[in-house]
């Protein structure tokens, strides 16, 4: 029951963020740009306080090169998906053509699909370690994410796509993947590939490299004004704190 909740709550928020868009409901880029801020030091404090060290503990070695597998295949994505993942949106460079809006999409299923597998483990994946709390915390971290990402990538569908029904359809699709991810990796044992004991925190590593990549990507981004920075400044401490209290 309470993976279909979770499943529930990455699906939901992801339509939540879209449809703002879809609605005519704006946020500013300022408002955005913070909501970045947090989030991104949330899941950067989150992964180093947390996931970093349950993953080393349990996973031993092949985490670093996982970590570094997911670090790079983020730059990977990165290329295709234009920045999507951290705020951005650059649709001029290509026009109209709807190739873009597919090549942007597969980036970010296969983005969202390894962000939902750490909440499809099993609860024998949780003896011997505090994961079941932390994957709450994770949960709240990766849904801050999703929504301004489909914030974002709605955005753009208006922009490249044209037509509200078809764009409905992209989003819908997109917000499905994270679930899916999820349940794949709980009803395969964990995927056949990877080695039973460790794969919870294998996967976690691809994760982490992910996040690192996005959040400071996020963080080390430089922004105009003074008063904006010092504004970001407040909103990056906050997500640490959040990320070390909750």
């Amino acid at each position: 029951m309470e993976l279909i909740i979770t499943c529930g709550v990455l699906f939901g928020v992801a339509i939540l963020g879209g449809s703002l868009m879809f609605f005519g409901i704006k946020i500013t880029p300022i408002r955005m740009k913070l909501l970045l801020s947090y989030s991104a030091a949330y899941l950067l404090s989150l992964t180093f306080l947390h996931l970093l060290p349950e993953a080393m503990e349990d996973g031993g070695r092949s985490v670093g090169v996982m970590i570094l597998v997911g670090f790079l295949l983020q730059i990977v994505l990165d290329y295709f998906s234009q920045g999507v993942e951290h705020g951005h949106a650059h649709a001029h460079t290509h026009g109209l053509d709807k190739k873009f809006i597919w090549m942007v999409s597969i980036s970010l299923w296969i983005h969202a699909f390894i962000e939902g597998m750490p909440f499809g483990a099993g609860e024998e994946a949780h003896i011997g370690h505090e994961h079941h709390h932390h994957e709450h915390s994770l949960l709240w971290g990766i849904t801050l994410h999703k929504f301004t990402e489909s914030f974002v990538f709605a955005a753009l569908l208006i922009q490249v796509v044209q037509d509200k029904w078809k764009s409905m359809i992209w989003l819908t699709l997109f917000a499905l993947v994270a679930p899916v991810g999820a349940l794949v990796f709980h009803f395969s044992d964990g995927l056949s590939f990877l080695q039973q004991e460790n794969s919870l925190s294998l996967v976690t590593a691809l994760l982490i490299g992910i996040i690192l990549h996005v959040s400071t990507t996020i963080l080390f981004e430089s922004e105009e004004g003074h008063r904006f920075n010092r504004m970001k400044f407040l909103f990056i401490i906050l997500g640490l704190l959040s990320a070390s209290i909750i």
